[in-house]
């Protein structure tokens, strides 16, 4: 049931994940909203996703991983389905809010749930579960462009999400109860070591110039190259399509995680370079698609370092690293968006490159650093 839930579970995240960047064009004309209101609605989602995690990080040993699985689908339905019935910039918010407070339960539960599977292969499930949320993310926007293109109301694609997290709930129920963690005393000495902190900022910075990229390369191809928004909701799917197959592959390699992740950032930032440098649509969509296979494994990646660290207390220690997920997310956010809103879309978005090559520089660091360790 653990693996069922997963699946299920990370392809409504998914899903949800990218409905609002495939419509913002349309989003900001009914909303009346600019660059910087746009970001706020993404901050405040993440606001949402970061309390999601503090509350797994303070209490994931006290509620027990298999009702952080049932409160994730169950707080993930209830937004979902509230975004349906949302007609301005306040209540847009708050229905963000509450979603992904269900979105950081899930994001925790199924992390510690997999950690604690006893698995060989911990690598190439975690792989194959993100497969399923990059799958959900590429269903997303083809439908949100299927919607627009029928001229119908795009916010219908939060009732198709509101479906399958209320199966996720039906399936959450029936997991069985996993034994409890550990006190919270090794945590309170381990979970800031510096290995660890490497960690989180290593996440952060990734997540940070994945939802971003993600969330404005619609709007970026819309408002810059002057491609229809249904055109360029497309490129969503393109970016995410590659997302799920580079998950897919990534879960049959068995290379050392540290090479791995070199080779990966070294190939987005190609990759993100040429998509913005591109004028041409069809070229410029097989970089966004390229980005998607090079972004594919870097969070199961880091997430994997940090699973084979964790110990007795992969809730807590989950909860810590997607906590720093949402504080990356968030200041890459607000980066963009105030940039875009100051300078143009182009200049915000061509602020992702640098994202990249910072995560590439720790990622040689990492490297180093295990190699001192293990001599």
């Amino acid at each position: 049931m653990i693996k069922k839930y997963s699946y299920f579970a990370f392809f409504t995240f998914g899903f949800f994940a990218m409905i609002l960047p495939s419509a913002l064009p349309i989003a900001m004309k009914e909303f009346r909203m600019d660059y910087s209101q746009s970001g706020y609605i993404m901050i405040i989602g993440t606001a949402g996703y970061i309390a999601g995690s503090l509350i797994c990080a303070l209490f994931a040993h006290k509620i027990g991983l298999k009702m952080i699985a049932v409160l994730g689908a169950f707080f993930s339905a209830v937004g979902l389905f509230y975004f349906f019935f949302v007609r301005d910039f306040i209540n847009l918010s708050f229905a963000n809010f509450i979603a992904n407070i269900g979105m950081g339960f899930i994001e925790i539960g199924i992390g510690s749930l997999i950690g604690s599977l006893k698995e060989e292969n911990v690598s190439g499930t975690l792989n194959r579960v993100n497969a399923l949320f990059a799958f959900g993310a590429f269903m997303s926007p083809f439908i949100v462009s299927f919607i627009v293109n029928y001229k119908m109301n795009w916010q219908i694609a939060y009732l198709i999400g509101t479906f399958f997290a209320i199966l996720s709930l039906a399936i959450s129920l029936k997991i069985k109860e996993v034994k409890s963690e550990k006190s919270t005393d090794e945590l309170k000495i381990n979970a800031f070591n510096p290995f660890f902190i490497l960690i989180y900022i290593m996440i952060g910075i990734y997540v940070g110039y994945e939802a971003t990229y993600s969330s404005w390369v619609t709007t970026f191809l819309t408002n810059f190259r002057h491609i229809d928004v249904a055109l360029a909701a497309l490129s969503s799917s393109a970016f995410w399509i590659g997302m799920f197959l580079g998950r897919l592959f990534a879960s049959y390699i068995r290379v050392k995680a540290t090479v791995w992740l070199i080779f990966i950032v070294a190939s987005s930032l190609i990759s993100v370079i040429f998509s913005v440098v591109f004028a041409n649509y069809y070229i410029a969509m097989i970089f966004v698609l390229l980005s998607g296979l090079f972004f594919a494994s870097t969070y199961p990646t880091i997430q994997l370092m940090l699973i084979e660290k964790a110990g007795g207390n992969i809730g807590n220690l989950m909860g810590v690293f997607v906590f720093f997920v949402g504080i990356g997310a968030t200041l890459a956010q607000w980066m963009v968006s105030a940039a875009s809103n100051l300078w143009g879309i182009l200049v915000g978005f061509s602020l992702i490159p640098f994202m990249i090559f910072a995560e590439l520089a720790l990622s040689i660091h990492m490297k180093t650093k295990v190699v001192k360790s293990d001599e």
